[in-house]
């Protein structure tokens, strides 16, 4: 066996779901202190039964349970779930893995789990404890415990040796046998008390027998003449009640009819008055809706009147609109004339303005022409002489200019020569990068299909792998949907098989004979007849019912076997039904008739069984009806022989004679057993089925999503690599396009500059042609200069100016009247033009309200319209549910007289009906006196005569009889008896007075108090025999514990004194018995030497060295007695590096044969392992797991 697994939720530090899977041989957990690594060992302990809470390191079931933090709320429950690998069988189950749950809840309340199944603790004690597992206290050693081997006492840490020796079990059978031993001292003591007892009242017993036999043949001869007498009464009693019969039909019958009548006139009453109702909920309906429509008119009414008055509202302000529009028209006339005469003011004002301007004009240019022909001589030689300054200057200028363009023009046809080159260059390396360009987009294009092409593919194959996830996903919560279902049919149907294992159900007879019969000790004990029987469901109840106390009744196939059997019933006084097949007598069946509808059919023919029992079913089933209910009773029943009984499917009995038996529904589940096992094995067999179906189509699907895996990584590499090629030719061409476009850049450049160089040389030939030509100018234009400024100067000396002044000034002064005027008319003009706009403007305003106002009343008028004919519409409908109302009222008036008439008549109805009650009654009182004398006269029969079978009328039913003809007296049909008959009965009766209190049962008491003395007699001497048999199975073992403890602490010893000298490299260890002459009772001393000391007490030596030797002792018992696991939690604190190398040696030495969970923060100790867990306590303070490295060990431990 080997541990998988174990999950916490919730567990102490433990706040969220945690799983740990453990390696097949170390696996080790680290952590700094205050992590919570312990807490995994306390998970172990507890959730393998553990309840001493000081182990776990609590008081309570809540310290169990995470208590939260500030950043964390608190868990309200606490649960663990170990699993075992369970493959080699080593728990006693028939389950390959096996997993245990426990949960703890707040309220202290604690539950199991057994693969899901909930269970007691008992019942993990039980498995555990059959496996070993639950007794070693070895298997998880926990802080301190190492130390503890040490410190026990010698008979204490003996139960580690006996643990390993695996004796347990031999001293609990020792203890049972003590109990038994003990128990048989109490019975002998017992049997000797009774038997003391038994004798004298035996002899008292065979006196009153005595008597009794006397007794009962009086009474014999009293019952005879009783058969007689009641033989006669009960003829005349059953004709009366005949009689009483009949007449009680007849009216029976007239009070049905009685009652259909009345019943048909409370139909036709109640139909009519739903009528009335529903006619009367109409009409309310229809005035409420009248009430509505009315109201809704008024509505209307009321919104078109204000619609009416907003239109007159409208239309008297379209009117005010209109007056206003007509003053408006006529101001704006009249603004516009006074405009006219402002504007043809301010054109004479203009015009004299014009003249008196021009006149000024004319005297001012008269004197402006005679000072510019002043100034105009004087600037004419000022101008000459500049002029002739200028052109000197321009003349030097010119030359220079001249001689600057002509170096311009050389040096440019320099560069053009040079640009021509250039451009000749860049057209060549265009086309080359052209060439290139090409050449690189071919294979860009060409690469990105194929890029795209792989694209597809892998969208295809991860849509299709994505499709099969899902479905794999459906397939596995299906499969284990299914499992679960298997497993909780398996263990419904262990359930089962252990109750009938443990007979479950059975009456404690039945117990006790299949009981020794599966010890072997009632020979030819085949089972219960409910073991043989298989019976459809529907079935169950009633054949468990019929059966009654023989649905447990024991098959057995030999007579020997039937003594047998009946000497264990009265041994153990209690009850068991025996049908041996060998005596069983066949009997006849009942007739069956087939039409009545209420009749399933035999009972025996509704159950299948082996042939070999088919004589035991006919006899208890072959009698016996099925039907449907007990409608059909007396009609089965009747005219059926003795023994006769039917069933319903409820479970009702009904005999022949009488009696009745109901309320068995108990009985049943035995009988369901063989169905319910053979339902689930079923059940078992199609969920396998569906299973291996579900996990063959899971690993095609999974096959097929490897397969999608495979082409999905080879389509990523090849994608991979065209993306790369295809970044790689994206490059170049976008570096090749990048060139592309520079050189066709350079060639526009060299170009445009090879053309500017041109058009600049032009320009600069132009401008030295034009330069040649100005220089001839400038030199004309010198010669003109200088004349001009002589000319001029002469001039200069005869010009006169007063008069043309005096004539400026007058006209000046004229124009600045004229000015004043016209501004004053300009001001008039823009007052009337802006008061004329302002007119315009509330013109056009005014034709735009009205415009507004007479869409409004449009609009109003549309709406009134709409209103109107709403108001119409629901004017119509009022005039419709009047109608309706006017004609439903007269239906209701015509029903409401029908309803009189109905209800007069079904007065009269109930009155007839009255009357037939209280005549069914009075005759049912006279039947049921009648059926009261019957049934007295029947007590009285059994009574005084005991079971009688009674024969009945056709007419009168009587109970089922009872299945037992030849073994009841028949009641006699006797038509007339003696006269003197009474009195001999009373004279009879006389007899038995006299001979005075008898007891009836003493001849039975007698034979059973002295069977009962032979027994006691019998088992005082068995038991005698038992005493000494369990004192025999004391000693032996005794004699074998002893021989097993001496052999485990042989072994054991040795292997301490090995592994001891391992530890500390050298020295002496010994493990000494404290008593080796009492090997069942002796404890265990150790002996130490250290190397290079002398011996010397447990209490002398260091903490390292006592855990030293505590982890030898622990490591000589597994290695004698390995366990499955074993949890080592902190045992190496202690060691020092060169003691934890050896400790890591010796634990990787007896991993082969022992699983290790080793809980350390020992660096060196950590190398032995095949799997790390980390422990860290997280800011919310919950224990966080780490999968760890080697070379992150250190980091989790400082942390």
């Amino acid at each position: 066996m080997r541990l998988k697994s174990i999950e916490l939720n919730g567990f102490k530090t433990f706040a969220t779901k945690t799983n740990f899977e453990f390696a097949d041989e170390i696996t080790v957990i680290v952590g700094p202190n205050g992590s919570g690594k312990s807490n995994i060992a306390d998970a172990v302990r507890w959730v393998l039964g553990e309840q001493s809470y000081k182990l776990l390191r609590g008081k309570k079931t809540m310290d169990m349970i995470f208590s939260g933090s500030e950043q964390r709320p608190r868990a309200g429950m606490a649960a663990a779930t170990i699993t075992f690998d369970n493959s080699d069988g080593w728990l006693p189950i028939d389950f390959s893995e096996v997993s245990i749950t426990r949960r703890a809840f707040r309220d202290g309340k604690n539950e199991y789990l057994l693969n899901g199944q909930q269970v007691l603790l008992r019942d993990v004690y039980e498995l555990l404890g059959k496996s070993g597992l639950a007794d070693r206290t070895y298997t998880i050693i926990g802080q301190g415990l190492v130390d503890a081997a040490l410190s026990l006492k010698a008979e204490e840490r003996r139960m580690l040796f006996e643990e390993a020796a695996g004796i347990g079990l031999y001293r609990s059978r020792k203890a049972d046998a003590e109990r038994r031993l003990e128990k048989t001292h109490r019975n002998l003591d017992r049997v000797e008390d009774i038997l003391s007892e038994l004798k004298p009242r035996l002899k008292s017993l065979q006196r009153q027998a005595v008597r009794a036999e006397q007794y009962d043949q009086v009474k014999a001869d009293l019952r005879v003449l009783l058969q007689e007498w009641y033989g006669y009464h009960w003829a005349r009693v059953q004709s009366d009640l005949n009689q009483a019969k009949k007449q009680e039909t007849k009216y029976k019958l007239e009070l049905e009819q009685a009652r259909k009548n009345q019943a048909d006139f409370d139909r036709d009453l109640s139909d009519n008055q739903a009528r009335v109702q529903s006619q009367r909920s109409r009409l309310n309906t229809w005035h409420r809706e009248l009430s509505e429509h009315h109201s809704q008119k008024e509505n209307i009414s009321r919104e078109r009147a204000v619609i009416e008055e907003r239109i007159r509202s409208l239309e008297k302000r379209i009117q005010d609109l209109e007056t206003e529009r007509v003053r408006l028209e006529e101001q704006t006339v009249l603004t516009h004339e006074r405009l006219d005469h402002s504007r043809g003011d301010l054109t004479t004002d203009q015009e004299n303005l014009a003249e008196f301007q021009r006149r000024a004009d004319q005297a001012k240019k008269a004197l402006d022409d005679k000072r510019s022909q002043m100034g105009a001589i004087e600037k004419e030689a000022t101008d000459a002489q500049n002029d002739l300054n200028e052109f000197t200057n321009q003349q030097i200028r010119l030359r220079s200019q001249l001689v600057d363009r002509t170096d311009q023009i050389d040096k440019k046809n320099e560069r053009v020569q040079s640009a021509e080159k250039k451009v000749k260059e860049a057209r060549d390396s265009f086309e080359n990068i052209h060439k290139q360009f090409l050449k690189i987009k071919a294979e860009f294009d060409r690469d990105s299909a194929a890029k795209t092409e792989i694209e597809t593919e892998l969208d295809q194959i991860l849509v299709e792998k994505e499709e099969g996830e899902k479905i794999r996903q459906d397939l596995y919560a299906q499969l284990s949907q299914k499992k679960t279902e298997y497993s909780q049919l398996t263990a419904e149907l262990l359930v089962l098989q252990q109750s009938e294992q443990k007979l479950a159900g059975y009456a404690e007879g039945a117990k006790l004979l299949l009981t020794e019969s599966r010890k072997g000790k009632l020979p030819g004990a085949l089972g219960t007849i409910s073991n043989f029987l298989e019976v459809p469901e529907e079935y169950e109840k009633p054949i468990a019912a019929a059966l009654g106390d023989f649905l447990d009744a024991v098959i057995l196939e030999e007579d020997k076997g039937s003594d047998k059997a009946l000497e264990l019933l009265l041994k153990e006084t209690t009850k068991g039904v025996l049908l041996p097949l060998n005596r069983l007598v066949a009997i006849d069946r009942p007739k069956l008739s087939n039409n009545i509808p209420g009749l399933i059919g035999i009972a025996a023919d509704l159950v299948q069984s082996p042939p070999k029992y088919r004589p035991a079913i006919e006899l208890l089933l072959g009698r016996v009806f099925v039907l449907k209910d007990k409608k059909d009773l007396n009609r089965v029943l009747r005219d059926q022989p003795p023994g006769t009984k039917a069933v319903t499917l409820k479970g009702e009995v009904f005999h022949t004679t009488g009696e009745i038996v109901a309320g068995n529904e108990g009985q049943a589940g035995v009988l369901s057993r063989s169905r319910q096992r053979k339902s689930w094995q079923e059940k078992i067999k199609s969920a396998g089925q569906e299973i291996s179906k579900l996990e063959d189509s899971l690993n095609q699907v999974d096959n097929k999503l490897s397969e999608f895996s495979e082409q999905e990584s080879s389509l990523k590499e090849k994608l991979s690599k065209a993306r790369q090629t295809v970044d790689e030719i994206d490059k170049k061409f976008r570096q090749s396009s990048h060139n592309k476009i520079e050189a066709d850049r350079q060639i526009e450049w060299e170009s445009a500059q090879h053309q500017l160089l041109l058009s600049e040389i032009t320009e600069a030939e132009k401008d030295a042609v034009q330069l040649k030509g100005d220089l001839e100018k400038i030199q004309t234009d010198i010669s003109l200069s200088q004349e001009r400024a002589s000319q001029s100067i002469s001039i200069l000396r005869g010009f006169a100016l007063d008069e043309e002044r005096e004539q400026l000034a007058h006209w000046e002064t004229q124009v600045a009247v004229a000015e004043r005027a016209l501004q004053d008319v300009n001001q008039r003009v823009d007052e009337r033009e802006k008061a004329w706009t302002d007119a315009d403007n509330r013109l056009k305003t005014n034709s735009k309200l009205s415009q507004e106002y007479k869409k409004q009343i449009k609009d109003l008028a549309d709406e009134s319209q709409f209103l109107e004919d709403g108001e119409k519409t629901i004017q119509k409908e009022i005039s419709e549910l009047s109608k309706l109302i006017d004609e439903t009222d007269l239906e209701l008036g015509k029903d409401e007289e029908d309803q009189r008439e109905l209800q007069n008549k079904e007065a009269d109805a109930r009155r007839i009906l009255n009357q037939s009650e209280r005549s069914y009654a009075q005759s049912d009182i006279n039947f049921t006196r009648n059926r009261e004398k019957l049934e007295s006269i029947q007590e009285r029969i059994k009574e005084d005569i005991g079971l009688v079978e009674l024969d009945y009328n056709k007419d009168i039913s009587g109970p089922t009889p009872l299945p037992l003809e030849g073994y009841v007296q028949k009641l006699p049909v006797v038509k007339e008896i003696p006269k003197d008959l009474g009195g001999t009965i009373r004279e009879q009766r006389a007899q038995l007075r006299r001979l005075g209190a008898i007891n009836p049962e003493a001849q039975h008491e007698y034979r059973e108090v002295n069977e009962r003395h032979d027994f006691l007699t019998e088992q005082l001497s068995d038991l005698r025999k038992a005493e000494a048999d369990l004192k025999e199975v004391i000693a032996e073992l005794d004699v074998l514990m002893e021989r097993e403890f001496r052999k485990t602490f042989d072994a054991v010893a040795i292997e301490f004194k090995d592994i001891f000298s391992q530890l500390f490299g050298g020295g002496k260890g010994q493990l000494i018995l404290s008593d080796p002459d009492d090997l069942t009772g002796s404890g265990v001393d150790i002996n130490v030497r250290l190397p290079g000391r002398r011996t010397q007490g447990l209490s002398l030596l260091s903490g390292g060295e006592r855990s030293l030797i505590a982890t030898a002792l622990i490591f000589s018992l597994l290695k004698i007695s390995p366990t499955p696991f074993c949890v080592l939690d902190e045992v190496d604190a202690m060691l020092d590096e060169s003691n934890v190398a050896r400790f890591r040696k010796l634990v990787r030495e007896l991993s082969s044969e022992t699983q290790f969970i080793v809980i350390t923060h020992n660096r060196n100790t950590v190398q032995v392992a095949d799997i790390i867990y980390g422990i860290i306590m997280s800011s919310d303070s919950s224990s966080q797991v780490l999968s760890l490295k080697l070379d992150e060990v250190d980091e989790v431990i400082d942390s």
